[in-house]
C-alpha cells in the first residue's frame, strides 16, 4: 500500500506599507529610509524566471481547487515595520497611506486566491487592487495595486503614456474628429517577486511605492540560515 507524503503547511506573516511620493519627485528616484534602499528587481535563482503577471485559464475541462489560506489579519501591536512607517512620514519626499499585515498558510499560485485591498484595510479611494502570497519553488509575493492620480494631473488622451490608463470611449468635436479628452490617470504596479523570511523589498513606481516584508511563522531552528529562500523545506 501506497502512502502518500504529507505536504507541510507553512504560515507566514506579511507586512506592508503603502506609500505616494510628493509631487516635486520625478521618475527614477530612489528611496531612502535612513539608509539608503535602492530599487531592487527580481532575481532569477536556479533558471527560474519570476511571474510577472495573472497565470493564464485552465482549460475548461480541468477543474482548479482554491485552497483556504486561513488568513487573519494582523494587530498593530504585532507589526515589526513601525520604525521604517515613522521614517517616512518624517521626510517630506513621502506621504505613506497605509500600513498592515496579516498571516496566512501557502499553496501553490493555481490554488491560491488573491485577496483585494479592502479585505486587509479601508484603503484610500484613489487606490485598489490585490495581493497574492504562494509557493511555487520559492516563496513568491504577487502585488497588482492601482492608484488614480489627482483630478487636478488629468493630462490629454494619450497612447503613449507609459502609465496612464483612460476609457475606451472617445468623444468627437464639432467636426466630428476625435477630440482631446481629459481624464483620470492610473497608476499601477503589477510585480511578482521572490522572498527571504524576514527580508524587506521594495516595489517602485514614480508615483507611488510598496515596502513589503514576509516572515515565516514558528520558523524552525534549522531554516533561518541566511541562503534559505526556498519555500519548500530544504532537503
Amino acid at each position: 500500500v501506497l502512502i502518500e507524503e504529507e505536504t507541510e503547511i507553512r504560515r507566514y506573516t506579511v507586512e506592508m506599507i503603502v506609500f505616494k511620493y510628493a509631487q516635486d519627485v520625478g521618475v527614477g528616484t530612489e528611496v531612502y529610509i535612513g539608509d539608503r534602499l535602492p530599487p531592487d528587481e527580481p532575481r532569477p535563482i536556479d533558471g527560474e524566471i519570476p511571474v510577472l503577471s495573472e497565470s493564464l485559464a485552465q482549460p475548461e475541462d480541468e477543474l482548479v481547487v482554491l485552497r483556504d489560506v486561513e488568513f487573519v489579519l494582523l494587530d498593530e501591536e504585532d507589526y515589526s515595520m513601525e520604525d521604517i512607517m515613522r521614517r517616512l512620514q518624517r521626510l517630506d519626499v513621502y506621504d505613506p497611506i497605509m500600513h498592515f499585515g496579516w498571516t496566512q498558510v501557502t499553496w501553490p499560485e493555481e490554488e491560491t486566491q488573491s485577496i483585494e485591498l479592502a479585505t486587509l484595510t479601508v484603503p484610500p479611494v484613489d487606490l485598489n487592487g490585490n495581493v497574492k502570497l504562494y509557493l511555487s519553488r520559492f516563496l513568491h509575493l504577487a502585488v497588482d495595486l492601482e492608484l488614480d492620480a489627482a483630478i487636478a494631473n488629468a493630462v490629454p488622451r494619450s497612447f503613449d503614456e507609459p502609465y496612464a490608463r483612460y476609457g475606451d470611449i472617445d468623444e468627437l468635436d464639432q467636426f466630428g474628429s476625435v477630440a482631446p479628452r481629459t481624464g483620470p490617470v492610473r497608476y499601477r504596479i503589477e510585480e511578482d517577486r521572490i522572498f527571504r523570511s524576514g527580508e524587506l523589498r521594495y516595489f517602485d513606481h514614480p508615483k507611488f511605492g510598496v515596502l513589503a516584508r514576509v516572515t515565516r511563522v514558528e520558523e524552525d531552528e534549522e531554516d533561518e540560515e541566511e541562503s534559505e529562500l526556498l519555500g519548500y523545506p530544504s532537503q
